[in-house]
């Protein structure tokens, strides 16, 4: 019966690491569901806070996402690196990123691409639309916002890339599309100046690797399913 017990608690450990429900009511996926031990992955999100694109240097648009990231403590348990999904003069996006076939997932546990490549490859001659748009705060809420990139569709370097201040503008995407609006959007890129999100991505994951400890909810409920479940075993024991 003990071992049984242990059996059943493991499985629910498991779940509750994998899902975190957060004191706003929220859930977010650190691992996605589906996946399997040792399979790899990428999580990525909107920033639910906002800046101006007015610098040449990528590193900046790396701290901010990274910031943003560690902001959240589920996030920063993953001890993952956050880079921006952005373009400067200088640094291409895909290059930033890094390439990977690992499928990148939103922290609602829902799969954007299969992969860098798949990500990159909305625009001809592939035209390959992502699986759900990029629309998922680091927070777990939904946002439909425009979003700085400085990139095009492929990943290069946009004609208005961030930081460009000789051009003024810098391209931007939306947050909710599939299409190639995720990365471009509109025949009008916002000011350098105005204030918006950015696209963040993790570094590499992978399953039953480092995990985050479960939150206190997630805690609470774990003790409480211990009890009730010690409860039923030892009620089925007896009936016996």
């Amino acid at each position: 019966m003990r071992l049984q017990i242990f059996k059943n608690l493991g499985l629910l450990a498991l779940a509750l690491v994998w899902m975190a429900a957060r004191s706003d009511g929220t859930t977010i996926y650190t691992t996605p569901p589906g996946l399997n031990v040792g399979d790899t992955y990428r999580l990525v999100f909107v920033t639910s806070t906002t800046t101006v694109a007015t610098s040449p240097d990528i590193s900046y648009y790396n701290s901010f996402v990274t910031n943003v990231a560690d902001a959240v403590p589920e996030l920063l348990a993953l001890n993952a690196t956050w880079t921006v999904i952005g373009s400067t003069s200088a640094v291409s996006a895909a290059t930033n990123i890094g390439a990977t076939n690992s499928g990148i997932y939103r922290l609602d546990g829902l799969e954007v691409a299969a992969g860098t490549a798949a990500l990159f490859a909305t625009g001809a001659p592939t035209n390959v639309w992502l699986m759900n748009g990029i629309s998922i705060t680091q927070i777990g809420d939904l946002l439909d916002v425009v979003v700085w990139t400085g990139t095009n569709p492929d990943g290069t370097v946009g004609f208005y890339s961030l930081g460009d201040v000789s051009k003024l503008y810098g391209f931007a995407g939306r947050s909710t599309s599939t299409s190639t609006s995720w990365i471009v959007f509109g025949s009008a890129p916002p000011l350098l100046g105005d204030s918006l999100p950015l696209y963040a991505i993790s570094s590499e994951l992978t399953v039953g690797g480092a995990a985050p400890e479960p939150t206190t909810i997630g805690l609470t409920a774990l003790g409480g399913a211990f009890l009730l479940l010690a409860r039923r075993q030892k009620r089925n024991h007896i009936l016996k």
